[in-house]
């Protein structure tokens, strides 16, 4: 058995659609994901191996290995009928005509960047950020984007697959960068496990995958 603890976002949009490949590799190693905001006990919890958010290059629990995974990025998107008033060439000053979607799960946290500083790296003002529709949960907010509610200022891993098939558009191309990633993190001793060994080896296969714009 294998248990890995992700965060809820990650594991809807990102991991789930993708782990079937890792069972189809590894048959013999049964797989449970627990996917929870709540820092793994790894002890109690009976948990392997997991996937967390943390501020790059910030100090770890010695007794767990923490590996970087991918940085978090973040990049407005929306349904491509949002835009259909809007022309061929939509302008970051046009987010003032568009309704916005705030995910406070991850723009709540710190060195994430928000709406307020997308625009202000911009240069775009008269956006009344007080507008919009406010969601707790990353994927319930691209789901909420997907249905064209408004423009979502996601982060780019959980936006990658409905951009790729185009439920999402990016209508401006400026990716803003964060001082977080996801991180792989296990006890120590745990790394030495063939089955840990061998899930940490595909994840960073997938992310090797994505990076080359192969399909998922």
């Amino acid at each position: 058995m294998l248990v890995i603890s992700t965060p809820p976002g990650l594991t809807a949009k990102w991991l789930v659609p993708r782990l079937y490949r890792f069972l189809v590799a590894h048959p013999e190693i049964d797989t449970r994901v627990s996917a929870t905001i709540v820092n793994a006990d790894f002890h109690a919890d009976g948990v392997d191996v997991a996937i967390r958010n943390l501020r790059i290059g910030q100090p770890t629990d010695p007794d767990l290995v923490v590996e970087q995974l991918i940085d978090l990025a973040f990049i407005p998107v929306c349904s491509p009928r949002l835009l259909e008033h809007l022309g061929d060439v939509p302008r970051p000053a046009d987010l003032a005509q568009l309704p916005l979607i705030h995910d406070d799960m991850l723009t709540g946290q710190p060195d994430v960047p928000t709406w307020a500083d997308w625009l202000a790296v911009n240069q775009v003002d008269g956006v009344d950020l007080a507008r919009g529709l406010r969601l707790n949960s990353a994927d319930h907010a691209l789901e909420a984007a997907v249905e064209g509610a408004g423009v979502l200022l996601a982060h780019t891993i959980l936006a990658h697959d409905d951009l790729r098939s185009g439920r999402l558009v990016a209508p401006f191309k400026f990716v803003l960068p964060s001082r977080r990633a996801y991180h792989l993190v296990c006890p120590r001793s745990y790394e030495r496990r063939a089955n840990v060994q061998a899930f940490c080896t595909w994840i960073k296969s997938e992310i090797s995958l994505m990076d080359r714009g192969a399909a998922a």
